[in-house]
């Protein structure tokens, strides 16, 4: 059912929203990757010099405010939090059908244990998506390399939000995150980058 599960794939790249891909015209190499993935509400139309247009693989959390993607990559992977997936079961799939507008066969649930097995590792309830689909790359490829991932504390907004957002976000007014203990996923992640098991595209390209 889902290609990149059985086989340990050579390279993954991961392009998170934060606004600090716009410093850099890196579209041209992203789409050269074998396998990008993106997350949640990503957008390639308008920031192609940016973080450019080949993806692969979409990761999201099928949260409410999740839009409608028009293309649908090959692999969506999908992650909920823990204590959501242990109250609605099987109910689950119809929420993310709803939301993803595709069918239960055409995505990758992440299972139960291995979402508890996420917050056991960070010592975070509830991860993002973020997070957790850099948790799932390093368990199904050899390398993994991310991008735009700002962990809402330098840079609370996405790069693809409109300015009323942005500004809103900046001056606190739009709480972001809020569900989220960023600062530990950000300790998380930056252990892993310092343990060489998650790579930076700026220092990769080099």
């Amino acid at each position: 059912k889902f290609r990149y599960q059985m086989t340990r794939q050579n390279i993954i790249l991961i392009i998170g929203n934060g606004r600090s891909v716009l410093d850099y015209s890196f579209g041209e190499q992203i789409n050269k990757f074998t396998v990008v993935g993106r997350i949640n509400n990503y957008s390639t139309k308008k920031y192609e010099d940016y973080v450019g247009h080949k993806t692969d693989i979409w990761f999201n959390g099928a949260n409410q405010n999740l839009k409608r993607q028009k293309v649908i990559p090959n692999e969506v992977v999908v992650f909920i939090p823990p204590e959501i997936l242990r109250r609605k079961k099987e109910k689950i799939h119809d929420r993310i059908s709803r939301r993803l507008h595709i069918d239960k066969e055409k995505y990758f649930l992440i299972p139960l244990e291995t979402m508890e097995n996420y917050e056991i590792l960070t010592g975070v309830k509830r991860p993002t998506t973020g997070t957790s689909c850099i948790l799932w790359a390093v368990e199904n490829f050899e390398k993994v390399i991310i991008h735009g991932f700002d962990f809402f504390i330098d840079s609370k907004s996405h790069y693809n939000d409109n300015f009323i957002t942005k500004w809103l976000i900046d001056w606190g007014i739009n709480k972001k995150g809020g569900k989220h203990n960023m600062m530990a996923e950000k300790i998380y992640i930056e252990k892993l980058i310092k343990d060489k098991k998650v790579i930076q595209l700026k220092e990769y390209l080099q």
